[in-house]
């Protein structure tokens, strides 16, 4: 696999007046480093719907999942509930464990008896691109 670095400014970017940024280019970076803790167990997936928009994970966002980690409560997750992956921000406890959207049109996933649960990671970044939040802005 080959590295890319990417330049890096270490200018405070601000949403208002725009700066000169090339006067403040001060290294290169791998995003690798940065997002990536454990290679060998982390993978990306594409989230389509929109359960986990309040969450900044609209469809089409990319999630970097690490299956190397113990979830813990508030943890967002990549979990296969009885045969289907979803992912949601991860609740438990010694009675229960649930499953929360980040959206109110849907409901808790509450694990009952019968049901088959497996956490397959905790999502460790979201990558998105602006233009895809056009279509499942509120404004």
């Amino acid at each position: 696999m080959n590295a890319h670095t990417l330049p890096y400014f270490t200018t405070e970017v601000k949403a208002g007046f725009p700066s000169p940024a090339l006067d403040y280019i001060e290294d290169r970076i791998d995003l690798n480093d940065i997002f990536i803790k454990h290679p060998h167990a982390t993978f990306i997936v594409e989230c389509t719907g929109d359960s986990m928009i309040d969450a900044f994970i609209p469809p089409k966002a990319k999630l970097i999942v690490d299956r190397s980690l113990n979830a813990t409560n508030g943890d967002i997750v990549l979990a296969i509930v009885n045969g289907e992956f979803t992912v949601k921000y991860l609740q438990k406890n010694s009675i229960k464990t649930k499953l929360i959207p980040a959206n109110k049109k849907y409901q808790d996933i509450e694990m009952q008896e019968g049901m088959q649960m497996e956490v397959w990671g905790v999502v460790t970044g979201i990558m998105i691109d602006p233009r895809d939040l056009k279509t499942c802005m509120r404004w």
